[in-house]
């Protein structure tokens, strides 16, 4: 074999684009016998055709393998440029087709959330207010104000309810329980929204669950009863709703409100500040279970989890707290 066929084999062993074309570019051009090539003045035989397009043929194959390279030397640049990964084992393969940007940092909450407390009572309330902290959690300021704050027994006494008021019961500072008309005390608890609302409070919650209309305000404020209604609203259970109310002088408006709301109540009365009295638990769970209550409501802001929890074993009726109910609202109100 001559010198310039054993160099045309090595270089087509080193060079890539002949290494592509692989044994068509090593192999000699054959024309078949009794075809004559084209010549001078002469029409082409067949074989100097097939000669012809075999040479297109492999022009075409270099083009398309300079140009993958090139094609792919401009990806592997982009994809440094803008950050791509490479996948092992599949060599340019590119993780994500777009280039996709950091999110953007959550702003840093430079002070503590404050959230106010407005009781109907006397501040503060040791019995419900730390069972509320613990669900909103940590990291959160919590200011307590209340519409009786530095009335004595006879200012107290001024606002009991008078016929045809809508009875209220609250806790004052020394555990005693004492009945007040709303509408007397509309406008002390709107005074006390607008004390924390000045001392700072980024939101405040009323802790009563009458309905007491829309209170004004100029941060966001929370009112139990609107949220047990979208809550029971957005449910359905077997049997009736059972309704627990703080007295037996309490159950007749009770009974009518949640009927105005389009729910058919059974209405069992319990002092939330007797909850210690096993008797009086008994006793309403007893009505409930009666009932058939499917799902009961301890409709006063004063009722705690304990009795929640005694009420759920004695019936094996779910049991909504509203106080808890209301913390959980204002802990995502605080982001926590």
């Amino acid at each position: 074999m001559g010198g310039r066929r054993l160099d045309g084999l090595r270089a087509a062993e080193l060079h890539p684009v002949r290494r592509a074309l692989g044994a068509r570019a090593r192999g000699p051009r054959r024309v078949a016998e009794g075809h004559a090539r084209r010549g001078a003045g002469g029409r082409p035989g067949h074989g100097a055709v097939r000669a012809d397009r075999a040479a297109r043929r492999r022009a075409g194959a270099v083009r398309r393998v300079l140009r993958g390279r090139r094609d792919s030397r401009a990806r592997h640049d982009r994809r440094r440029a803008g950050g791509g990964r490479l996948v092992p084992g599949h060599g340019l393969l590119e993780a994500g087709r777009a280039h996709r940007a950091s999110p953007a940092p959550r702003p840093v909450r430079t002070t503590r959330p404050i959230v106010g407390l407005v009781t109907i009572g006397q501040s503060p309330r040791v019995d419900v207010v730390p069972e509320m902290a613990e669900v909103i959690g940590p990291g959160v300021e919590i200011r307590e104000a209340g519409a009786l704050d530095g009335l004595d027994r006879a200012q107290i006494r001024a606002l009991a309810p008078q016929p045809g008021d809508e009875i209220l019961v609250t806790r004052l500072a020394d555990a005693s329980s004492v009945f007040l008309g709303k509408r007397r005390i509309v406008a002390r608890v709107q005074e006390k929204i607008g004390e924390l609302e000045g001392a700072g409070a980024t939101l405040t919650a009323l802790l009563c669950t009458g309905a007491f209309g829309r209170l004004a305000a100029t941060r966001p404020l929370v009112q139990p009863q609107p949220i047990l209604l979208g809550v029971l609203r957005a449910m359905s259970w077997p049997g009736r709703l059972g309704i627990l109310t703080p007295s037996a002088p309490h159950v007749p408006q009770t009974e009518a409100r949640w009927r105005a709301d389009g729910f058919d109540p059974v209405v069992v009365p319990l002092s939330p500040y007797e909850e210690d009295d096993p008797a009086a638990v008994a006793r309403a769970a007893d009505a409930l279970r009666a009932a058939r209550a499917g799902l009961v409501v301890l409709d006063c802001m004063g009722f705690r989890k304990k009795t929640r929890d005694e009420l759920q074993a004695a019936t094996g009726a779910p049991a909504l707290v509203a106080n808890l109910l209301v913390a959980r609202v204002l802990a995502e109100l605080c982001g926590v």
